[in-house]
């Protein structure tokens, strides 16, 4: 294979390791089809993808074409007993190997991924998981021979997992494990609080092993769900929703999903919320905050769809419904006055 390509484009070293992980895999025996579309979504998000996957390719070709005979004397200098007879593909997987092993260190040590306000993003991991950021998340993964494993350090996302029976995929957030194969759930981590939601499939909620407080909480759990034998847990059912907060039992329901991952829509779902908890869900999405003056109107409950950052139409839809003014400021929208409950709910 040739590759053309300009100079002032060159892949970052970041995305030249990927891809001689994806090189690495393609001519291994993990060769699946749930690889090769992991790899023609990955090569899809970007160009800089692409092209850093011609060059390790090309580098493949390269190394397949080498002369056996200078490796093969080297090594029998050395060792008189081993067998001669490579094949050009197998000195091609050894000359790439150096590469997918500093690729490897690359995943295991790598910096957080993270979004910024307002910013979503979609990733491919190596094994073809697919995770959905939303608005000020921070992830990392730390995938190894084992485990898929990936810590939420904060913010939400929703995890559309490749199934392997020989590797679970785990996610780590503050003291709880969520345990998947197979499956798409949301995970939310605020300051104070977890929310767990199972979209199909099943997961297993746990604590981790330095959290003996949150097992005798799971223990006295009133809720009748499955438990496993060796370490206490709950397992959901989809549709099924389990949030931890400080200080309270964990809790289970059944939220209309609409609402759950009405971010990937780039919308907010409301019905029949508080406006200070409206408030704080649509400040998620703008570095410019709306902020309610008064207390009274903080306490009543709106309902209704709104777009992801649209912070001065959601100030004027409330104003409107309940007889309320709108103050803007350079960094703030100030919803102010005392409502008027005779005003329609938007």
């Amino acid at each position: 294979m040739s590759c053309t390509y300009s100079k002032s484009i060159e892949p970052s070293a970041r995305v030249r390791a990927e891809a001689a992980v994806w090189v690495a895999r393609l001519h291994s025996a993990q060769r699946t089809s749930q690889v090769e579309a992991g790899l023609r979504q990955w090569l899809s998000e970007s160009h800089e993808r692409r092209l850093a996957f011609e060059l390790v390719t090309d580098t493949w070709d390269t190394a397949a074409q080498l002369p056996r005979r200078p490796f093969e004397g080297v090594l029998n200098q050395h060792r008189s007993g081993f067998r001669r007879g490579f094949s050009r593909p197998a000195l091609a997987a050894g000359a790439l190997a150096a590469v997918a092993m500093a690729s490897l260190l690359f995943y295991l040590h790598r910096e957080s991924i993270s979004t910024e306000v307002g910013e979503q993003r979609i990733l491919s991991l190596q094994d073809g998981t697919r995770v959905y950021l939303n608005s000020g998340t921070e992830l990392v993964d730390r995938y190894d021979e084992r485990v898929r494993r990936v810590d939420l350090r904060k913010g939400e996302a929703l995890f559309d997992v490749a199934r392997r029976s020989d590797r679970p995929f785990v996610v780590i957030a503050g003291d709880r494990e969520i345990r998947a194969l197979g499956t798409q759930f949301v995970v939310r981590r605020e300051a104070e609080s977890l929310a767990v939601t199972l979209l199909e499939g099943k997961v297993k909620v746990t604590p981790t092993a330095q959290s003996a407080a949150s097992v005798r909480q799971l223990a006295a759990h009133p809720w009748p769900l499955r438990r496993s034998a060796d370490l206490p847990g709950i397992t959901l059912s989809p549709g099924q929703r389990l949030t931890f907060e400080e200080h309270e039992p964990p809790k289970t329901d059944m939220p209309a999903l609409e609402r759950v991952t009405a971010w990937q829509r780039g919308q907010v779902v409301l019905d029949n919320t508080p406006l200070a908890n409206a408030v704080a869900e649509m400040n998620r999405y703008s570095t410019r905050q709306l902020v309610v003056q008064e207390p009274l109107s903080a306490s009543i409950h709106v309902s209704g769809r709104f777009r992801t950052g649209d912070q001065e139409d959601f100030a004027h839809a409330i104003a409107k419904a309940y007889g309320l003014s709108v103050r803007m400021q350079s960094q703030e929208i100030v919803i102010a006055g005392v409502p008027d409950t005779s005003h329609s709910v938007p």
